[in-house]
């Protein structure tokens, strides 16, 4: 740059007002009349010059004085290749092309000169550095604001700040692979760097105000949350399936570990994990919560079905034992129960089927493990209830959760047996255990609610099912038969369907079904008076089993 240029005045004043034509709205239009299209553009600009008219006289500088308040060099200035494709940040106007070119770039390489470099190691020092970022442009900003008297020149500077930050936060995100540094990014964003751009400035142009909407290009910091919404997904995705397949190994080593750690350890790291994921989503938006949400149900769910057929592997081979380790079967249990749970629990928002779908796979789960003593002769059932003992003694961490934690193993326990025990055929269960089947099924409801209760002793009477069920076998007469299912069906302890199950797995025909379900005060007649599902387990409790 010459001598001459640098000692030039810029006139930095109020731009020409411009026409939708592209072209400036002469004062006094010497070709004819004025456009009609630009008829209310002229009358706008008309009163804004009047306004300016009322007000002080800018400034008048030179570029030296403008560089050296840029704290930048006047002479050779380059523009950063960081910048947009046409070269400009915006339009400043000045007197004259060659001015008002030379503002830009002194504008352009003082921010671009002051803007922090990334760290060699970005993803150890990434908050750091956006505290660097934002201290710069902050103080920057505030800086300038308080000498520079022109809004345009302002707001130039602050377009150029906004461009060369989200140019520079596109390079971090290409940088950064951890979902961690994904939330950091996109959290400092939201709640730092948009407060920065948009709130007022101090003595900002005085004594006009800068409108921040004109000069910061929307446009361009939505285009960057898209992208790095997509990119935190992606490590998401990634964070959350390397981190259950730790889990999962974690698991596979402590085979038959004794400890309470080793015991809840799998389902309490798991749901840590995501948990983790939602919080961090939270604190962004709703929006990406939702999605991280679904992102971590479709981890969850590969993750339980690896889980799901390692266990019943486990324990099919435990099975084959004279005394098959108990514990494993609880611990399996515990782990599907407080995962079913947590899935129920978050789901509500949900707008797939992967909810559902990891659900399913657990509960398929939980049935598995109690066919092996309506099958066998050992006395599987006390040694589970033994384990459940010996297991929980151990997991006392306070009485309320402990009675919390017993009667849920109390409640599924005994639904797990009701279930298999009508899923078997009586002349089955006579042969493994004693023609008295009934008396066994008391023994056993007995025993659970004896060992559970003494551990926890505000539970409920789970067992009150089972206990019916032997009176319920020992009645012969319909009328009897009728006031002990409305005795059931009062008390709570059963649902309508396995009352039904139940009478059939007696041997009534479907007529005596019917006429006993029938009695019952809330009976309300369908069309088909036997349902799909009780077609279904009807079949399967008369077919033959191998």
């Amino acid at each position: 740059m010459t001598d001459k240029s640098k000692r030039k005045k810029v006139k930095i004043r109020p731009g020409i007002p411009w026409g939708k034509n592209g072209k400036p709205l002469p004062e006094n239009n010497q070709e004819g009349g004025v456009h009609e299209e630009d008829q209310h553009d002229k009358a706008s600009a008309q009163t804004t010059l009047n306004t300016h008219e009322e007000q002080q006289s800018v400034k008048e500088i030179t570029l030296q004085e403008l560089a050296e308040l840029l704290q930048v060099t006047p002479d050779d200035i380059s523009v950063s290749p960081g910048t947009s494709e046409d070269g400009s940040c915006c339009a400043v106007p000045h007197s004259g092309q060659e001015n008002q070119q030379s503002v830009v770039r002194l504008v352009k390489r003082s921010v671009n000169q002051h803007f922090p470099k990334p760290p060699a190691e970005l993803e150890k020092n990434l908050q750091q550095h956006l505290l660097e970022v934002e201290t710069v442009v902050q103080t920057q900003l505030e800086r300038l604001a308080s000498r520079i008297t022109c809004k345009e020149l302002m707001g130039c500077l602050l377009d150029c700040y906004h461009r060369q930050t989200i140019d520079h936060l596109h390079g971090l995100l290409q940088n950064i692979s951890t979902s961690k540094n994904s939330f950091m990014l996109l959290n400092w964003v939201q709640h730092t760097y948009l407060i920065i751009i948009s709130r007022d400035l101090p003595a900002a142009a005085s004594p006009q105000r800068v409108d921040h909407i004109k000069y910061v290009d929307l446009i361009l910091f939505t285009e960057w949350v898209t992208k790095a919404k997509d990119k935190l997904l992606e490590n998401v995705q990634k964070d959350v399936r390397a981190s259950l397949e730790e889990i999962l190994q974690n698991e596979r080593s402590q085979e038959g570990g004794d400890s309470d750690e080793a015991f809840i350890q799998l389902n309490v790291d798991s749901i840590q994990c995501i948990n983790a994921m939602y919080k961090s989503a939270e604190t962004v938006s709703k929006t990406l919560s939702d999605r991280v949400q679904e992102v971590c149900f479709q981890e969850l769910l590969l993750f339980v079905k690896r889980y799901t057929t390692e266990q019943t592997e486990i324990l099919r081979n435990q099975t084959q034992k004279a005394e098959p380790d108990m514990k494993l079967f609880l611990k399996t249990l515990q782990n599907c129960e407080a995962l079913k749970q947590h899935v129920q629990t978050k789901s509500n928002d949900s707008k797939t089927s992967l909810p559902d779908d990891t659900v399913n796979v657990l509960e398929e789960m939980k049935d598995i493990h109690l066919k092996s003593y309506f099958k066998s002769k050992n006395e599987h059932f006390s040694m589970l209830v033994d384990e459940v003992k010996m297991s929980f003694l151990k997991l006392m961490w306070c009485q309320d959760v402990q009675e919390r934690v017993m009667d849920e193993v109390y409640k599924l326990i005994t639904e797990l047996y009701f279930k298999h025990l009508v899923q078997s055929k009586q002349s089955k269960l006579k042969k493994c255990w004693s023609s008295d089947v009934w008396q066994k099924v008391t023994d056993d409801a007995e025993l659970l609610h004896s060992t559970i209760s003494d551990m926890a002793f505000g539970v409920q009477q789970w067992n009150r099912m089972l206990l019916k069920i032997t009176e319920l076998l020992k009645c012969n007469d319909t009328d009897g038969l009728k006031l002990e299912v409305a005795s059931m069906q009062q008390m709570g302890i059963t649902k309508r369907e396995d009352l039904e199950l139940l009478l059939r797995w007696k041997g009534l025909s479907k007529q005596q079904v019917r006429e006993v379900m029938e009695a019952l005060p809330d009976h309300q007649p369908t069309p088909r008076p036997v349902s799909w599902y009780n077609s279904l387990m009807w079949r399967r409790l008369r077919s033959t089993e191998d």
